[in-house]
């Protein structure tokens, strides 16, 4: 796990900069998600601000996901570059959300940010709800009409070819 501590590291100088490579073991997505299966390459800059950092990443990965029409398994290449807040949590019980409030992050601990969880957060983001392997894909008719076509068809379903062709 990659801690930063960005007091530490900004208090002589006025901007860190650096390069990481996460393997998908530290990123650890969701399987329900879906799935990397090769290094993610990230380039970090991190400037100081008034209350929090100004965090610039930039990423590269790809990432496996399961098609919500046709349930087929496809990769999708991320090429991101994100710049947002990175701040304490607030201390008020109520608060207000503000639409410049959703570029923001939150620490767990004062001036610690772990870049795993920002890397993360960001890829879980990038999905769409309902990813496509192609953005015209018809679903289970294709796939139906493949197997219709399969001459290994199980015969207890070979009344079904009927409808598909009726």
């Amino acid at each position: 796990m990659i801690v930063l501590n960005l007091k530490e590291i900004l208090e002589n100088v006025e901007s860190y900069e650096n390069r990481f490579v996460l393997s998908p073991k530290e990123i650890k997505l969701p399987p329900e998600v879906g799935n990397i299966e090769e290094p993610v390459k990230v380039h970090l800059r991190v400037t100081k601000e008034r209350e929090g950092y100004k965090v610039k990443i930039k990423m590269k990965g790809a990432v496996d996901l399961e098609c919500s029409r046709c349930l087929e398994v496809f990769r999708k290449i991320f090429y991101q570059e994100i710049e947002k807040h990175v701040e304490p949590y607030p201390k008020e019980d109520n608060l207000t959300l503000l639409p410049e409030d959703l570029d923001v992050s939150f620490m767990e601990e004062p001036d610690v940010v772990y870049l795993e969880d920002l890397v993360r957060e960001e890829i879980l983001l990038s999905i769409p709800m309902k990813p496509l392997c192609k953005p015209n894909c018809s679903g289970f008719y294709e796939l139906s009409k493949s197997s219709a076509e399969d001459t290994s068809i199980d015969p207890r379903f070979a009344i079904l070819k009927n409808l598909l062709t009726g």
